[in-house]
């Protein structure tokens, strides 16, 4: 403690021995005067406590420092802390990112309870990283976007992935089908991979979980989802996206397209039994659907003719009377006349207002050894579709005790059981209703077709108007099923040890199992099985996990962290897939695989994978501001020759926070400057045998097994592919953290990509696998976070902007070539020497020197060459979230912008093949003449004068894909939340609190100027998703509804 004396001014003569008298007589009054407990501040004094957070939940890692000294501690996991503070100290600062330090005056008590407030308008400042690892952002020298559980939960999709649209930056999210529970694709930061998905790891609390499609050529096309649309939102605490190699480097060669690393909720910090419940109810309707043609019905030439195959090329719908077929006899027979008028609604009359119901209860708990949560989640839905549902149970478990001091324990566990009983089938064909819509005419009565048995032929033949290329949709979706049923069981369990304050070790074991059994069903009857049909696909995997790490933690002086781990992993993947197939059955109605009359067709195969690692990082901090982490990581695969199965890659990055660096700078306006930079190599493997040739087994001869050899030359000399990445970035943070600023650059090169190449038939073989390739992908990624407005009144007004935009270029393919195929459905998507991953092919016009298309007998001219119509990979992408709070109310919404990129549109090609929509309508009356030119014998060009009719110029132009490939532009309202937490004092006499209800809504707008479809839309194939090609999707879904979240 300090006196203050005031000074003797020259005017005044008081003797100096009695000036010194009286200071002394005023020090012994004073100290005479002080408690007892006063005088202890002139020795040590031990002080403990525990800090919570705004809820009263306990805060680990807050750090306690003794004011003026360097004797300091961390809060525990339990937020407690033990301090001896040292002679002549009298407060304490407690500090943590994104909280308001505090300065605590130690009195009389040495029992603290210290309550933080967060600090508004700051970004996330604690994140989890690779391993499941957390540190403060500042600490970081790469990229990590964090999104918190809560924002899942209320305006919630069924496919996690599908909740990431516009919310990261860098994160490329296209839906799959539409189908009820149906995949979705996620690239982070662009294309890097000819030959592989290009999508990043899922990680749930520290094991990688699988996330492939289910999907096959043997299922026909049914979309059963990809592996993490089944994680339970309800169950997540907070979602990182590690955005590349620097981020992911320690996850090895499966992190090299980035993570989504998951960690679930736990029941830390919660005094007593705690139960919450959220439960969501919507209703989706289609947000699109195509533009139809309705003045012309059914027919060829402008005649009617309801057996032409469905083409709606017939005579005008002007309420003439027609005959409508009554039976299935061919030609048919007609029975009463109807009107010829169109039906403007029929097919939308014909899809469905979907409901999801989504109920979740949670009972969670801790005491000072330990914490708990048990979860359960019901998920019920009804799609668009007729007769298509899906549902999901979901139960979780997380715990952790204390079993010694040194050792704990630490587990989570979800099980998720799900029954479809019908999916519908997606993508062109006879057994797709979208399919079906496109061949039946605009006159055909939706109602007239909900009774889809021929009278007298019940269970034997359906009722159509079109027996030539499709069935009835009702008798498709209500006969014709296609179930799954699915268990699934991902968890971990895990020790660490204490040895000393700063010597641990961590051992961990972990597995992701699934199995699932898909039956489809076929009534006699149908245009594809008319004798019926019934398939049976069991598709079991396993992946186990197993790993340690040893991690050394300690303070080397008062301004250096030093962090060191040594850690292993095992890996373990097992697959087998059986299908088989009755493609003919002897009794119809009667579902199983003896009730064959044809030989089975079945496909058995399986799979073992495995991969060995060990890896190191430091992690050195200076004053905390300065930071550099390294790490190197070795992996052994089984998928590669043993003399190249080893592959090595390190990584090394930094960060340095200026404005700590140097604080004698008066920053003015800028509360916050960080700068970083990284770089990484990440190896990478293929799939299992792809080193040696094998026999493939084929149907048997008499007695005798056939074998054929495989088509594709394997290479028992293949390499590792080889992913270097660099990033450079910075953050700033002005007006106390109320603008925020986060940038970053990075490029990243790929080699040795490992390639199926076609090869020249007379060598007896198609293709073989080789290494070659290289890749270039350059990004810049921008989140803006800003609250502009926050008034004492309560009003606050938050902003967050994320802008990313990529450009990935093949720069070599090698061994000479200058073209790869990626994919083929409509148009190619290959990849050549010197353009962009993600560039379109497919016949275009032919052209004159002024670009007119070139016409021949009224019809354009193709190109005999293929050209490059489009590229499915967006300009830039920008997701603006918007969240208004006054007084418990609050209103949030998400509009995602994407710039650029290219569709190509099936539907656009086969509805006006079959004069059902919209452009196929001029020249229906008086012919069509192209606009164009026609060319002379002399090499001149004259306009085209040669009219056609409208049948025959739009039944075949559309086929071309430069005329069918759009521009992908689009901005959706992607979310929608207006909420109202009650005030607890309003439900204080009920056991009720916390209690929030919202409405909420997602996809409610659209604005594009691409025809007819969502340019969402992808196609999938063979358990692929092919971006950029959509394959007669169903129709996207907007959706409105309620949460009501509340606790006991």
């Amino acid at each position: 403690m300090q006196s203050t004396v005031s000074p003797i001014h020259p005017g005044e003569r008081k003797p100096f021995c009695r000036s010194i008298l009286l200071l002394f007589l005023l020090f012994h009054l004073h100290m005479s005067l002080l408690p007892a407990q006063a005088l202890a501040f002139q020795s040590e004094t031990a002080v403990r406590g525990k800090v919570v957070n705004e809820q009263g939940e306990a805060m680990p890692g807050v750090s306690i420092l003794a004011k003026g000294t360097t004797t300091g501690t961390l809060s525990n996991e339990k937020g407690e802390f033990n301090l001896t503070v040292p002679a002549g100290v009298r407060t304490l600062i407690f500090s943590f990112i994104g909280y308001l330090s505090q300065e605590v005056p130690v009195t009389g008590s040495t029992v603290l309870t210290i309550r933080m407030n967060a600090v508004a308008g700051q970004l996330n400042e604690v994140v989890v990283t690779a391993l499941g690892v957390t540190r403060e952002k500042r600490a970081l020298g790469y990229a990590v976007q964090e999104v918190k559980g809560d924002n899942l939960t209320q305006a919630r999709e069924t496919n996690l992935v599908n909740a990431l649209a516009g919310k990261v930056a860098g994160v490329n999210v296209t839906a799959g089908s539409n189908s009820i529970g149906g995949s979705s694709r996620i690239v982070i930061r662009g294309e890097t991979s000819l030959a592989g998905d290009n999508q990043p790891l899922f990680v749930v609390d520290g094991m990688p979980i699988n996330n492939a499609v289910s999907a096959s050529d043997q299922r026909q096309n049914i979309d059963y989802g990809n592996g993490a649309a089944e994680i339970n939102p309800d169950d997540i605490e907070t979602i990182s996206v590690l955005k590349g190699p620097n981020a992911a480097a320690l996850y090895g060669s499966r992190a090299a397209n980035g993570v989504i690393l998951i960690t679930t909720k736990s029941g830390k910090g919660k005094k007593g039994l705690g139960i919450s419940v959220n439960s969501t109810t919507s209703f989706e309707s289609a947000l699109r659907l195509p533009d139809y043609q309705n003045e012309y019905g059914q027919g060829r030439g402008g005649q009617y003719n309801i057996g032409d195959g469905g083409r709606s090329w017939g005579p005008a719908l002007d309420g003439r009377m027609v005959a409508v077929p009554v039976n299935t006899e061919w030609p048919p027979k007609v029975g009463e006349t109807v009107p010829w008028v169109p039906y403007p609604d029929n097919v939308k009359e014909f899809y469905e207002v979907g409901r999801t119901l989504s109920n979740n209860i949670s009972l969670s708990s801790s005491n000072d050894n330990g914490n708990f949560r048990v979860s359960y989640t019901n998920l019920d839905q009804t799609g668009l579709v007729p007769n298509t549902a899906q549902r999901r149970h979901t139960f979780a478990i997380n715990g952790a005790y204390s079993l010694t001091d040194k050792l704990k324990v630490n587990t989570s566990v979800n099980y998720i059981y799900t029954n479809s009983k019908n999916r519908p089938v997606v993508s062109y064909g006879n057994e797709s209703v979208v399919y079906t819509w496109i061949w039946e005419g605009r006159q055909v009565r939706t109602d007239k077709m909900r009774d889809y048995w021929v009278k007298g032929l019940e269970g034997i033949q359906p009722f159509t108007y079109n027996y030539q290329f499709n069935d009835n949709p009702y008798y498709t979706v209500y006969e014709n099923l296609n179930g799954l049923m699915k268990n699934r069981t991902t968890g971990q369990v895990n020790l660490t040890y204490q040895f000393t304050p700063a010597l641990s070790l961590l051992v961990r074991t972990g597995m992701d199992i699934s199995n699932e059994r898909a039956d489809r069903r076929r009534t006699p009857g149908s245009t594809a099985f008319p004798l019926g049909m019934y398939s049976q696909d069991k598709d079991y995997f396993e992946e186990r996990n197993s790993d340690f790490l040893l991690a050394y933690d300690k303070a080397v002086g008062k301004d250096l962290q030093v962090k060191l781990s040594l850690g292993g992993n095992q890996m373990r993947q097992r697959r087998d897939e059986l299908s088989s197939r009755a493609n003919a059955l002897s009794v119809p109605g009667i579902y199983n695989l003896g009730n064959s009359q044809v030989p089975l067709v079945i496909i058995q195969r399986d799979f073992n994978y495995r991969i060995n690692s060990l890896y190191a990082f430091g992690q050195f901090a200076y004053r905390n501001a300065l930071f550099l982490d390294v790490s190197a990581r070795n992996d052994w695969s089984s998928t590669l020759p043993a003399s190249n199965n080893s592959y090595f890659y390190p990584s090394v990055s930094a960060s340095a926070v200026l404005s700590d660096l140097f604080d004698q700078v008066n920053w003015g306006i800028l509360s916050f400057a960080k700068v970083r930079a990284g770089w990484a190599r990440v190896g990478n493997d293929t799939d299992p045998y792809r080193l040696r040739n094998v026999y493939n087994y084929g149907s048997p001869w008499q007695s005798s097994q056939a074998v054929s050899e495989s088509a594709t030359i394997n290479n028992a000399n293949l390499k590792p592919e080889t992913l270097d990445t660099y990033e450079l970035g910075a953050d700033v943070r002005l007006f106390g953290g109320r603008l925020g600023l986060d940038l970053t650059y990075y490029n990243t090169v790929s080699r040795n990509q490992i390639l199926n190449i076609p090869i020249d038939l007379t060598s007896g073989y198609t293709s073989r696998f080789f290494n070659a390739g290289v890749i270039r992908s350059r990004g810049v990624e921008a989140v803006l976070t800003t609250t502009p407005i926050k008034t004492s009144s309560g009003f606050k007004w938050d902003l967050s902007l994320n802008w990313s935009t990529n450009r990935a270029k093949v720069e070599e393919l090698g061994d000479g070539l200058t073209t790869y195929e990626l994919a083929s459905r409509y148009v190619s998507v290959q990849a050549r020497v010197g353009e962009r991953m993600g560039d379109m092919y497919g016949r275009g016009f032919q052209r004159d020197p002024q670009g007119n298309i070139i016409h021949s007998q009224g019809l354009p001219l193709f190109t005999n060459e293929l050209i490059k119509v489009g590229n499915y990979n967006p300009d830039w992408m920008a997701g603006l979230y918007n969240t208004f709070s006054f007084k418990g109310f609050t209103l949030g919404g998400l509009l995602d912008y994407r710039k650029g990129g290219s569709i190509y549109s099936y539907m656009y090609v086969r509805g006006n093949e079959a004069g059902q929509l919209v452009e196929s309508l001029p020249g229906r009356k008086d012919g069509y003449v192209g606009p164009g030119v026609i060319k002379n014998p002399d090499g001149t060009f004259r306009p085209n004068d040669v009219n056609v009719t409208a049948e025959r110029y739009w039944g075949s132009g559309y086929f071309n894909p430069e005329q069918s490939t759009f521009d992908a532009t689009y901005l959706k309202l992607r979310e929608l939340k207006f909420g109202y937490a009650l005030p607890n004092q309003l439900v204080r006499n009920t056991p009720f609190r916390d209690i929030t209800v919202s409405v909420v809504g997602r996809n409610l707008a659209l604005w594009t100027k691409v025809p007819h479809i969502d340019p969402d839309a992808t196609g999938i194939s063979g358990g692929t998703i092919l971006p950029g090609i959509e394959d007669m999707s169903l129709p996207a879904s907007r959706s409105i509804g309620f949460n009501v979240n509340f606790r006991l």
